[in-house]
């Protein structure tokens, strides 16, 4: 178990300026940290202010040791908004180390931690998606989620439900707020996100005509599917959407892009079968994406789940994937393990559907449905425990209650906790 207390108060009151009481610290009105590049050795920080003019630069060093060090970074505009969007990426770090930083003198002091060499210890992920339709629902299951200690959370789309509408750019404040206010611990310890596209952070016409807000498309030339927030929010993934970031040699999260912008045919799918390919001694490979291939929710042959199923889950079942993880129907599922869209116990489970912060939806019954092994209404997140070869996926709903367990009727504690 990571230490979390005890060491950050110590250093804020030595470092802080001299005569400054904590409440004049200088602190950004959003922060939140990901990665673009090797999650051992590098951390990209994003933070948000409005109306400041402060230098783009990161202080770092190792936790309550040595002099400061300095890294400069870039400035871009947070779309239709006042705010600005400031972005340092730190690298050459050591592994399994933490670190705290402040953007100067007067700052805050945050910390993070970079992620292990290897899986002697457990590593612990908090997986879901579909985010926020309600602030509240948001704060309570990140809340939970960081009752288990993750060492970084990962979100399959639809995250703010913006829809690329400059009138509902609220709804991204709120999203950060939240990320700001439950993901980061009393000592200042900052949980990172990783995140990916949904249907939700793409324009979609039709919904702008619908809601009096074509007008913001026509003037400025934006097309069906394309990600105007996304892109400048968040560093990773970049254009067209889909990216690889891999842990060492233990974990490989495979992020992907279901038809937001970039479709799953053609060069998407080669890509996935070069990542497939070159990953093949890699312990933990995860597929990660929006839109299920098994639906809890939808029929059968909804949309992206049928190309997913024909371009995806042949290259699943070719390099012998063990988990994907899915999202998109509001709801919890987890399927038999599926190997030529028939139950095998050499298949592959796939995982999701994603409810973090939304409102449910009725699914499919588990035992009248060929492919679920598990289906529920329910708000929840599941914590993928990694160590050494072994996976443990425990499903936690917003409150705190175990909904569901793979393997089933292993503890976490078999695997380290």
């Amino acid at each position: 178990m990571r230490i979390r207390n005890g060491l950050a108060v110590v250093l804020i009151a030595a470092l802080a300026p001299w005569g400054a009481a904590a409440d004049e610290l200088y602190d950004p009105i959003a922060i939140f940290l990901t990665w673009q590049a090797d999650p051992l050795t590098t951390m990209t920080i994003d933070w948000h202010t409005e109306g400041e003019d402060r230098p783009v630069i990161v202080h770092y060093r190792t936790a309550g040791e040595g002099p400061w060090r300095s890294t400069g970074g870039d400035t871009r505009e947070f779309p239709f908004s006042e705010r600005l969007i400031h972005r340092v990426e730190l690298t050459g770090l050591e592994p399994g180390t933490r670190y705290e930083f402040r953007f100067g003198a007067d700052s805050e002091i945050y910390q993070f931690e970079t992620m292990p060499e290897n899986l002697v210890d457990p590593l612990r992920i908090a997986i879901g998606g579909d985010v926020r339709h309600e602030k509240e629902w948001m704060d309570r299951t990140n809340r939970v989620a960081m009752d288990y200690d993750p060492h970084f959370v990962v979100w399959l789309g639809d995250l703010a439900y913006a829809d690329e509408d400059p009138r509902l750019n609220y709804r991204w404040y709120e999203f950060f707020d939240s990320i700001k206010e439950t993901l980061i611990t009393d000592d200042g310890l900052v949980t990172p996100i990783v995140v990916m596209l949904g249907n939700h952070e793409v324009v979609w016409l039709p919904r702008l005509e619908r809601n009096d807000g074509l007008h913001y498309a026509e003037e400025h030339g934006w097309e069906n599917h394309d990600a105007i927030w996304f892109y400048e929010l968040f560093a990773f993934p970049k254009e067209p959407g889909y990216g690889t970031l891999d842990f060492g040699d233990y974990l490989s999260l495979i992020i992907l892009n279901t038809d937001h912008g970039e479709p799953i045919e053609g060069r998407q799918t080669e890509w996935l079968e070069e990542q497939l390919a070159a990953r093949q001694d890699i312990p933990h490979v995860f597929p990660m994406f929006h839109v299920p291939t098994f639906p809890s929710v939808r029929d059968w042959d909804t949309w992206g789940s049928v190309d997913v199923r024909e371009h995806w889950m042949p290259l699943f079942d070719e390099y012998s994937v063990r988990f994907v993880y899915e999202a998109h129907d509001h709801a919890y599922k987890r399927t038999e393990p599926i190997r030529g869209l028939r139950v095998d116990d050499r298949g592959t489970v796939y995982i999701g559907d994603g409810a973090w912060g939304v409102s449910e939806r009725d699914v499919h019954p588990a035992d009248e449905t060929w492919f679920l092994r598990e289906s529920k209404s329910v708000r929840h997140f599941i914590l993928t425990t990694l160590q050494g070869q072994h996976q443990h996926h425990l499903m936690v709903d917003e409150h705190g209650n175990h909904i569901d367990e793979y393997p089933e009727g292993l503890t976490r504690m078999q695997i380290g906790d």
